[in-house]
């Protein structure tokens, strides 16, 4: 472990720039945080299936299969529109491939 001296400062001083620096540090993990989805941000069944242009019925079968993660509150079912988007895969084509 290093020694530290410090000549020339008050105590008063030392806690103000240890205050300081706290607070910057917080203020960067703050802005660090990944942003949690609010509720409103949720879509509903409804809403996936237009949005995916499928039947609520598939939608269903889909979600017991584990395709597509779903969210029960109560009565309703929702979806995080990160977790339809990351349910969606490439499919790769080898029909056109040059090579």
């Amino acid at each position: 472990m290093e020694h530290l001296f410090l000549q020339g400062i008050t105590v008063n001083d030392l806690k103000e720039i240890v205050n300081e620096a706290v607070v910057r540090a917080n203020l960067n993990l703050k802005s660090e945080k990944p942003q949690q989805t609010s509720i409103e941000q949720y879509l509903s069944r409804s809403e996936v299936a237009k949005l995916l242009k499928i039947s609520l019925v598939t939608l269903g079968e889909w979600s017991k299969i584990g395709y597509i993660k779903s969210y029960r509150i109560g009565n309703r079912v929702l979806y995080c529109p990160d977790d339809v988007k990351s349910s969606l895969k490439e499919v790769k084509s080898l029909k056109y491939r040059r090579g």
